[in-house]
């Protein structure tokens, strides 16, 4: 029993990642012999079932009861349910919040935060997570770094969409600035803050160059901001209406941190893609457009 859902996708079963990435795949056949399986989400899960995985990776059937394949390495999975790989669309690999994190945004480097990621992208597939959207990194060379290390194979990890450095105004909930001297605010500043609708799409245009997948911009402010600028509308509608034009111009969509709910309606005038948060969305915004998917 063979399903489109399937197909190119690595399972995780009680919660841990079976199958570290399709490019660490066995040279050889595979057999999952699950006690249940999640096999299309919102029906009821099947019984005692074989999952057939072939040596690129690829899931080619799904067999009732325990059978097996000549020459095929058993995984013996029968106490376990099996279920697709999970999907996070809001994660932050390169740092973890923590007393320490306004301290090592003056210590780490790049290959710090690397490293970091490194951690976090298994620790996140080991928990049945097989891809991820990371909305705004610390080090943004070190997502990209990361995410093409596991694309190539070479590190167990997640698929990663990365949105690298947040766009966001100056003193903006995105501005990681905030309460250092000038000398070291100089030293911290991210070509990812701008002012201005030009600016604005500037910003997006180097993200792009540096290699986003995706363009995450801070809407409104946010609880863990350290400035007393509120939780609404940051960035002016203009801007954030030419940082979605300049981003769909080259193929790529944009997602806002947004809580307040002025915030969000700007954010959906001006064509945001997607919703992160929507603490005080209503139904009316809910509503808004069938095309938006708040998150």
């Amino acid at each position: 029993m063979t399903t489109e859902l399937f197909k190119k996708i690595i399972l995780a079963s009680a919660g841990l990642g079976l199958l570290m990435s399709a490019n660490a795949a066995s040279a050889h056949t595979q057999v999952l012999q699950c006690g249940a399986v999640l096999n299309l989400p919102g029906t009821a899960p099947l019984g005692a079932s074989s999952i057939i995985v072939d040596h690129d990776g690829t899931i080619t059937s799904i067999e009732d009861g325990f059978t097996t394949v000549e020459g095929a390495t058993v995984i013996d999975l029968k106490d376990k349910f099996c279920l697709p790989g999970l999907i996070d669309s809001h994660v932050h690999l390169t740092s973890e919040l923590s007393a320490k994190q306004r301290m090592e945004s003056v210590t780490k480097s790049d290959a710090d935060y690397a490293m970091t990621a490194v951690v976090y992208a298994k620790r996140t597939l080991m928990a049945g997570f097989t891809s991820v959207q990371d909305v705004g990194a610390r080090g943004a060379d070190a997502i990209y770094a990361v995410r093409d290390a596991i694309n190539r194979g070479d590190i167990a990890g997640p698929r990663i969409l990365a949105a690298g450095k947040t766009v966001s105004i100056s003193g903006g909930h995105g501005d990681g600035r905030h309460g250092y001297s000038e000398a070291i605010a100089k030293a911290l500043a991210s070509p990812a803050i701008c002012n201005g609708a030009d600016d604005c799409r500037r910003a997006v245009r180097e993200n792009i160059r540096k290699g986003a997948d995706v363009i995450k911009i801070t809407a409104t402010g946010g609880v863990l901001s350290n400035t007393a600028a509120g939780t609404d509308q940051q960035f002016f509608d203009d801007e954030m209406q030419d940082i979605v034009r300049a981003a769909h111009m080259m193929g790529r969509k944009v997602t806002a941190h947004a809580h307040g709910k002025g915030g969000i309606e700007a954010a959906l005038r001006a064509g945001i893609d997607s919703i992160e948060h929507g603490t005080y969305l209503d139904k009316k915004l809910l509503n808004y457009s069938k095309n938006m998917m708040p998150i």
